[in-house]
């Protein structure tokens, strides 16, 4: 079977709801994978195959980027497109018949449940294939030996750029470091900076995740508490440590608190006066529904006392592990000689395909599009909470975030089940969920869960939430 016969008979749909372009893909890719469009053969000019189908030249160079990126076909400089040669065995072991949207492929799995994961189900695989493909094709000799311990230059700049824009964070790209996430930057730091009789002071009740890191670092760990404004100024406790306070006032974790102006002036003044540095972990900070987010404590203090961190693993997907330290002038060289002792420098390639997504616009628009999807998900998730579990927990009103509080009432108290036990009956039924009593070290642990909403489909969070009202009540014996 020749090309033209291949291609030139395909039928594309234009009432269909599926895209020209994800038809064209797939039907390619259905040739590829059937034999009908053997290795090496050469693929038609976008433009003549645009013109013999009908289509616009755009659907047709977006369907072939796509599937240069997925591996299906090679893209030659001066020569054309062709069919791979070699295809990962993934790609070989798959039907050519099922078609594999951007929803399948994120489809979230119950063996990787988490409270906090964003709409995986509404991310731009397709998009980011293509930007993956355009970068792929840029790579060259020089990037190739790419090693600046800082991270890739034009990534660094996008984030500066989007950092002084969404949270008035002031930073150069030059004090911007690229870490694979928090837990990464706060063990530099901390290690880098701090001396052996200094700590790392952490929110009690905090993320256990950031605690691991910095036991990791070798300094003392000491605990703040946390009330209504969120963490106290640690010379206001009975443990008035000095070093590095780890905290993160847009959204307290695990309490989704925010915190006041107020509190962030008390606590730079304690850095002042203490002479000690400040982790803003701007957990969460993407998402809000209603309102303003306030200034970073970054913004507030200039850059002096505060290192900024932040991740991209909520507002895109957590395997990418990719985020950012915004450093202080005076620490990005003991930082960073760390950082060449340990790992050298970080990978380009993903850093390459994040720059090339940002600078598109892709990533904004991304976030637009989630913060409506959420908004839409929390919504119908609370009220069918109210509906299924109010006998049982006590939903925490939150404008921001991916996950919701939920505090055992009295009646789940009394029968001895506790949120260690809950979180997994939450998990059998398909919930993200978190017992909030793993976040407390020195303070009482009190019994509660945080629960995902964001990456709960809208069509199945009543049916999740009543499964989970019925394991409540085969186990207590109390009806809701």
């Amino acid at each position: 079977m020749t090309v033209s016969t291949t291609l030139w008979n395909i039928s594309l749909d234009t009432t269909s709801e599926t895209s020209l372009q994800k038809q064209l893909h797939k039907h390619i890719r259905g040739a590829v994978l059937s034999g009908a469009l053997t290795a090496g053969t050469k693929l038609p000019a976008s433009r003549k195959l645009a013109t013999e189908l009908g289509v616009a030249r755009v659907t047709v160079t977006e369907a072939y980027d796509q599937l240069v990126a997925e591996g299906y076909l090679e893209a030659v400089r001066g020569a054309g497109t062709f069919v791979a040669a070699f295809m990962p065995d993934t790609l070989v072991a798959l039907s050519a018949d099922p078609e594999i949207t951007s929803t399948s492929r994120t489809k979230p799995s119950t063996a990787t449940l988490h409270s906090g994961m964003p709409a995986l189900d509404h991310f731009p695989a397709d998009k980011w294939a293509r930007v993956a493909g355009r970068s792929a094709r840029r790579l060259n000799i020089k990037l190739m030996y790419h090693s600046d311990p800082m991270g890739y230059l034009p990534l660094r700049q996008a984030i500066v750029d989007y950092l002084g824009q969404s949270r008035n964070v002031s930073c150069k790209p030059e004090q911007l470091m690229i870490v694979s996430g928090l837990q990464q930057g706060l063990y530099l730091v901390a290690s880098s900076v701090l001396g052996l009789e200094d700590a790392v002071i952490m929110e009690d009740p905090g993320y256990d995740g950031m605690l691991s890191a910095a036991r990791a670092s070798g300094r003392q760990v000491r605990f703040t508490g946390v009330d209504e404004d969120g963490a106290i100024p640690p010379d206001k406790t009975e443990d008035a440590a000095a070093g590095l306070l780890v905290t993160s006032p847009s959204r307290q974790y695990p309490l989704g608190l925010t915190m006041p102006y107020g509190r962030r002036l008390e606590l730079l003044a304690w850095a002042e006066r203490s002479n000690s540095l400040i982790l803003e972990d701007d957990y969460d900070s993407e998402f809000r529904y209603a309102g303003r987010p306030l200034n970073s404590l970054q913004g507030i203090d200039g850059g002096g006392r505060v290192v900024y961190g932040g991740t991209f693993s909520k507002s895109l997907f957590p395997a990418l592990r990719l985020g950012y330290l915004a450093l202080p002038e005076h620490l990005v060289e003991p930082v960073c000689r760390l950082r060449v002792a340990i790992d050298s420098f970080p990978s380009i390639a993903n850093q390459q395909v994040l720059q090339a997504f940002m600078e598109d616009g892709e990533f904004t628009r991304h976030l637009r599009r989630l913060r409506k999807i959420h908004a839409q998900r929390k919504a119908i998730f609370e009220a069918s909470a109210h509906r299924h579990l109010a006998h049982w927990l006590n939903f925490q009103q939150s404008d921001a975030g991916l996950h919701l509080l939920a505090w055992c009432r009295t009646a789940l108290l009394a029968s001895n089940l506790k949120d260690e036990k809950l979180a997994g009956m939450a998990q059998a039924c398909g919930i993200g969920a978190i017992p909030v009593s793993r976040c407390y070290q020195q303070t009482k642990p009190q019994q509660g869960l945080m629960i995902g909403f964001a990456n709960l489909g809208e069509t199945e969070i009543d049916t999740a939430l009543q499964r989970l009202a019925q394991k409540i009540h085969r186990e207590t014996g109390f009806s809701s």
